[in-house]
């Protein structure tokens, strides 16, 4: 939920009047259809997939980081309800979570109790490690969006850089970020 993906749909073998659905599978209802497209005719497409998609993706290594930061994503208790929590703190949006220096290079660890999908404002990253081991085929890229399974950590890098000011970084499930699963940033 939330992550970016670039898409290419070869409709080459659909006869004319045919369909291609795109489907998710892990939904139901309104959610498990998400967009159809329909042939209407027959044409001639010469371009062609390169090799490299990205060449000019930031060469962060760990080494560059000023500091590391850890985060759970985890369920607890807000405000005498369930919730969920960053770093074991509901949302408050009067406090700056994380300050870091206009940038500043920083590796954060991101742990999940179940799946949440983080997603950081006005700051893209790349994967460096999922569980330890090295990034997954989708994990590849420039992001700002990351998938995490239940019980995982991953480790991303970034550089805070472009704009100050005070943005948010969060879980992009819906429920979890209206019960609190959000935290400020702010770029200095």
């Amino acid at each position: 939920m939330g992550e970016r993906y670039d898409v290419i749909v070869d409709f080459a073998g659909v006869p004319v009047g045919g369909r291609v659905r795109i489907r998710n599978r892990l939904g139901a209802g309104r959610t498990r259809d998400v967009m159809a497209f329909r042939v209407v005719r027959r044409a001639t497409d010469d371009s062609r997939i390169p090799g490299v998609l990205s060449a000019d993706l930031p060469a962060w290594q760990r080494s560059d980081a000023v500091r590391v930061r850890e985060f759970a994503f985890r369920a607890g208790r807000t405000h005498g309800r369930h919730g969920w929590l960053i770093g074991g703190l509901p949302f408050d949006p009067a406090r700056s979570d994380v300050v870091t220096a206009l940038g500043d290079v920083e590796v954060w660890r991101l742990i999940a109790d179940v799946h949440h999908p983080v997603h950081l404002h006005l700051a893209g990253f790349r994967v460096l490690s999922r569980g330890g081991r090295p990034p997954l085929p989708h994990d590849a890229g420039f992001k700002d969006t990351v998938s995490l399974r239940p019980g995982e950590s991953v480790e991303i890098i970034t550089r805070f850089d472009g704009y100050r000011g005070r943005y948010l970084f969060h879980c992009h499930n819906a429920e979890h970020e209206d019960m609190g699963m959000m935290a400020n940033l702010e770029i200095i």
